[in-house]
């Protein structure tokens, strides 16, 4: 947590805007319970700058209209912000010959691409991932596509006992972690598989994710 006794409501406000892009995704039926996508069983928007997947150049991530309203509420939300700046500097102050490794590339990448979009101007990071819940738990995954020596930073709100479940886990370190409500931590993602133990039946979880793709480098 960063010393700021406002911090825990900050994740507060930041998880009412995930939950309320996951109602107005479920009223618009783009969106069900149970539906599962590749990291787990729940709603999830993803924006940013990526190279994967065939992409002969940079670009940024598409998607439809409705969810591109969607992300720009999330991407103009000041307690999003503030959660995105701290996971930069995070990395900033732990890693940082990672961070200016980070900076000196993408600093060249998007002035050779003027069309890529920042998503947060303070944040490194070029790609989020905005876990909307209501239970974000994901399955345990490896970020193949990440930067292979890059950390990937996650802060987790909502309301559900940290002692019970919500855990991070690295199989092959073979390391559990606590990760109780308003935390944030940085992961090498693209290197190690990682996931999250189940949370209590009526529990809520929701969680910001921000990395780098590899093929940016």
């Amino acid at each position: 947590y960063p010393k700021d006794p406002e911090w825990p409501n900050v994740v507060k406000e930041a998880a009412k805007a995930l939950i309320c892009a996951h109602c107005r995704a479920q009223r618009r039926s783009f969106w069900s319970p149970g539906s599962a996508h590749r990291r787990g069983r729940y709603f999830a928007l993803t924006s940013g700058v990526s190279f994967s997947g065939g992409q002969r150049r940079p670009g940024n991530l598409r998607n439809s209209k409705f969810f591109c309203r969607l992300i720009h509420s999330l991407l103009r939300n000041p307690h999003i912000h503030r959660i995105a700046g701290f996971q930069s500097m995070g990395l900033a102050m732990y890693s940082p010959k990672l961070y200016k490794y980070y900076c000196l590339v993408l600093k060249e990448l998007f002035e050779r691409h003027p069309g890529l979009l920042h998503n947060f101007n303070s944040s490194i990071f070029p790609a989020a991932t905005f876990n909307c819940g209501p239970d974000a738990v994901t399955f345990s995954h490896p970020g193949y596509m990440n930067l292979s020596h890059g950390w990937c930073g996650i802060t987790c709100g909502g309301n559900f006992d940290h002692t019970l479940g919500g855990h991070i886990h690295m199989e092959q370190i073979r390391l559990v972690i606590e990760f109780p409500s308003a935390a944030s931590m940085l992961i090498p993602s693209g290197c190690l598989d990682h996931g999250n133990t189940p949370i209590q039946k009526g529990e809520t979880r929701h969680s910001i994710t921000q990395y780098a793709v590899g093929g940016l480098f």
